[in-house]
C-alpha cells in the first residue's frame, strides 16, 4: 500500500500547492535542466503532446497527460513470437505548471506482461512521485519517489531497451527519498538520500513490481534482502568547445546498506561510476565505466556471490561484484519525410564483467532508429544479448553465472516500439 499513499500525497500536493501559495512571488521560471539536463527518447513527444493537446486537461495548476505504448517484436530463440504486438505500456501524468517556486511531477503505469520470467498476469506501480520547491533558478529541492543521481542523466542509452547498467539497478533507478540539486556555472552538484527503495506495486510477485531494478525479498529465490539508507552523490562539469559542441564529464558514488529480514542483519553496497556525455553537431556520444559491488550478510548456506534483483514483477540473480562498460553513438538526420522532421539512427553497446571466476560475462548491443510523428514516438531496434535475461531465452541466471542463457550464444530481438502521447 506505501506506493498508493506516496502517489496519493504528490498528486494532492500538486493540485493544493498553488493555491495555498498563490500571494507568494512568483518571478523565478521553473529551470527544467536542473531536473532532467538533457532529454531524449520518450520525454521530447511527451512534452510537445502537451503544448499541442487536442483536448487539454489541466486542473489549476496540474496538467494531466499519459501515453499507450504497443511493441511489434522477433524473438529469434521464441518461435511462438514471429511478428508478436502487445500492449506494452498504459500510463498517467500529472505535472505542476506555472506555480514558481513550486515543482512535482507524479506518474503512474500498467503493464501487460510478456512473460519473461514473471506470473503472466498484469501489474502496475509508481513511476515517480516528487514535490520540490526552487530556492533560485540554480538550485532546488525534490522529495519523493525521483530518480537517483547516478551517471549519465536522464538515460545513458539512446534505444528503448536501456543499456546493461539498467538491468543492474544503475541507470534510470528511482527511489523513495529527497534529492538537493545545485549548478554552479559549468558544474553541476547532487546529492541524495534514499531510506528506502520506491516499493511494491500491484502485482503478483513477492516484492518486484515496480518500475526500476532494485534488490528484493523472493521465496522462490531464497532472497530476503533490501535496499535501506541509500547514499548518493554525483558531480559533473560541462565544457562548450563551440557554438554546436559541449561535453559533461562526471563522477557518481552510491553507497546502501542492505537489510536481510531472515538474520535481522546490515550488508552493504556500493558504486562508482565514470561518466562522458558529448553533443557534437548531430552526433550524441555517451561513454561510462561503471564498478559495483554488493557485500551481503545472507543466512548460512545462502550464497553471496549473486544478489537478487527485480523489476516488472519478475526477480533475478545477479553477479554480486562486477564492472560494466557502456557507449553509445547517435546521429540525428535531418528528412523531408510528410510530417517526420528527422531521425535519430544510434548504436549502443555495453558489458558486464563479473568478478567470479565461474561466471562468464554478459552483453548487449542494440543497433536501431527512432522519430517523432505528431504525438506518436517510434523506435525500431535490433537487440543482441549475450547471456542477458531479456534479450535470450535464460532468465534467472544470465547475469549471474551466465547458466540457462541458450550456451551463452548470441541471440536477438527485432522491436518496434509505437507510443501515443496526450
Amino acid at each position: 500500500m506505501r506506493h498508493y499513499l506516496v502517489l496519493f500525497l504528490v498528486v494532492f500536493g500538486l493540485v493544493l500547492t498553488p493555491a495555498s501559495f498563490a500571494e507568494q512571488d512568483q518571478e523565478n521560471d521553473t529551470n527544467v535542466e536542473i531536473v532532467e539536463p538533457k532529454e531524449y527518447g520518450e520525454q521530447t513527444p511527451v512534452e510537445k503532446s502537451w503544448d499541442e493537446q487536442l483536448i487539454p486537461l489541466q486542473f489549476g495548476k496540474v496538467k494531466v497527460g499519459g501515453a499507450f505504448r504497443f511493441n511489434y517484436y522477433n524473438k529469434d530463440w521464441n518461435d511462438d513470437t514471429e511478428g508478436d504486438v502487445d500492449l506494452d505500456t498504459l500510463r498517467v501524468n500529472f505535472d505542476l505548471v506555472d506555480a514558481d517556486p513550486w515543482i512535482g511531477s507524479a506518474e503512474y503505469r500498467w503493464y501487460i506482461p510478456q512473460n519473461r520470467g514473471g506470473t503472466g498476469q498484469s501489474y502496475s506501480f509508481i513511476h515517480h512521485a516528487w514535490l520540490g520547491y526552487e530556492f533560485t533558478d540554480e538550485e532546488q529541492i525534490q522529495a519523493g519517489v525521483q530518480q537517483v543521481p547516478f551517471g549519465i542523466l536522464p538515460y545513458a542509452s539512446h534505444n528503448w531497451f536501456f543499456q546493461l547498467p539498467y538491468y543492474v539497478g544503475l541507470e534510470d533507478d528511482y527511489d523513495l527519498g529527497f534529492k538537493y540539486i545545485k549548478n554552479d556555472g559549468d558544474w553541476n552538484m547532487q546529492l541524495a538520500y534514499y531510506p528506502m527503495d520506491e516499493g511494491q506495486g500491484r502485482g503478483y510477485s513477492k516484492d518486484s513490481a515496480r518500475y526500476s531494478y532494485d534488490v528484493v525479498e523472493s521465496d522462490s529465490l531464497n532472497s530476503a534482502n533490501e535496499e535501506r539508507h541509500q547514499f548518493n552523490g554525483r558531480v559533473a562539469y560541462t565544457a562548450q568547445h563551440g557554438p554546436d559542441a559541449v561535453s559533461e564529464l562526471g563522477f557518481s558514488g552510491q553507497y546502501s546498506a542492505i537489510k536481510n529480514n531472515d538474520t535481522d542483519q546490515y550488508g552493504e553496497h556500493y558504486a562508482l561510476g565514470l561518466h562522458l556525455d558529448g553533443q557534437y553537431g548531430p552526433w550524441d556520444a555517451k561513454l561510462e565505466a561503471i564498478r559495483y559491488d554488493y557485500n551481503l550478510d545472507n543466512p548460512a548456506g545462502v550464497s553471496e556471490d549473486i544478489v537478487v534483483m527485480g523489476a516488472y514483477d519478475a526477480p533475478y540473480n545477479v553477479a554480486a561484484t562486477g564492472t560494466m562498460l557502456v557507449a553509445g553513438i547517435q546521429k540525428t538526420i535531418p528528412v523531408n519525410w510528410g510530417e517526420i522532421e528527422e531521425i535519430n539512427v544510434y548504436n549502443d553497446y555495453s558489458v558486464l564483467f563479473k568478478d567470479d571466476s565461474d561466471f562468464e560475462n554478459s552483453y548487449q548491443n542494440v543497433i536501431g532508429m527512432s522519430f517523432a510523428l505528431n504525438r506518436f514516438f517510434v523506435y525500431v531496434d535490433f537487440a543482441m544479448g549475450k547471456r542477458h535475461p531479456w534479450l535470450t531465452g535464460g532468465w534467472t541466471n544470465s547475469l549471474a553465472d551466465g547458466s540457462g542463457a541458450d550456451g551463452g550464444d548470441w541471440q536477438t530481438r527485432f522491436n518496434v516500439n509505437v507510443g501515443y502521447y496526450f
